[in-house]
């Protein structure tokens, strides 16, 4: 779902998902719902950019995340697995009115043998992603993580979460939503964006910003997040009308619900030219 690529990977540590998150509470404080939840928006930039090249706002409530894309539009709904049975993404096309559904059982045995497969190429690029390794450094008085390698280097900002309680449902969404954008997007093992989830919960933070820089590109991508920690009334009408939706659209095969997704990618992208 996701216009991955270089927009792909808007979801790790990177969820959002720069910013001043005060700010972005006290827009949200003027109009809030009495739910329980919170929400992050996320913007990528691509090199020196000054427009963002992807825009998605992610809403947490009761155990649930919906995740909207802005351009093009599309929706993603993460339940949880709940105790032994596999957790569900159920993707939502809003033009095509349809919908395609993922078990966290079927991610996980696809990004498993895709780490295998990576892992036995003489590609650096795909072995770095299927075996990564970090070096890397936390500034408690800055909140700054360094993630560094001979392949991708990574600059994270960090604050302490107003609700740390919170940390736990967020990391577990950042992991899979990861997986299932690699395989959406049929990309390198997700282990890098993944080590960046694992060093944002060790240390008990949420990222503000992260930068990724790779040898050989002089485009670093920057992932700006603001989260909110509660939810006002425009997010309850999305979550409400995300939920009808689950009803009404048409499930569809994945297959087909991807070749609809990257048309849709590539009409945005024409129409951006």
């Amino acid at each position: 779902m996701i216009s991955l690529g270089q927009i792909s990977w808007r979801r790790f540590g990177v969820v959002a998902s720069v910013g001043c998150l005060t700010m972005g509470a006290l827009l949200v404080l003027a109009n809030v719902a009495s739910a329980e939840g919170f929400r992050i928006e996320t913007k990528i930039y691509v090199g020196k950019e000054k427009e963002p090249a992807s825009t998605a706002t992610t809403l947490f409530l009761n155990g649930t995340v919906y995740d909207f894309l802005a351009e093009p539009e599309q929706v993603a709904v993460f339940r949880k697995p709940p105790g032994d049975k596999p957790g569900r993404f159920i993707l939502l096309d809003p033009d095509r009115r349809v919908r395609t559904e993922f078990s966290t059982e079927k991610v996980s045995g696809a990004i498993e043998k895709l780490n295998k497969w990576a892992s036995q190429q003489k590609n650096p690029v795909l072995k770095f992603a299927a075996e990564p390794k970090f070096d890397e450094k936390f500034d408690k008085d800055t909140g700054q993580i360094l993630l560094t390698s001979y392949e991708e280097n990574y600059r994270i900002d960090t604050t302490a979460p107003e609700r740390p309680e919170a940390l736990a449902q967020y990391r577990e969404f950042l992991d899979w939503y990861t997986k299932l954008n690699t395989l959406l997007e049929a990309g390198p093992p997700p282990g890098p964006r993944l080590l960046v989830n694992a060093a944002l919960a060790k240390h008990k933070v949420i990222p503000t910003q992260v930068e990724l820089t790779r040898q050989g590109d002089d485009k670093p991508i920057r992932a700006e997040h603001y989260f909110t920690w509660r939810l006002s009334q425009n997010d309850q009408k999305k979550i409400d009308d995300a939920n009808s939706s689950l009803a009404s659209y048409k499930l569809i095969e994945n297959e087909e619900f991807a070749k609809g997704m990257h048309a849709d990618a590539d009409a945005v992208s024409d129409a951006k030219k």
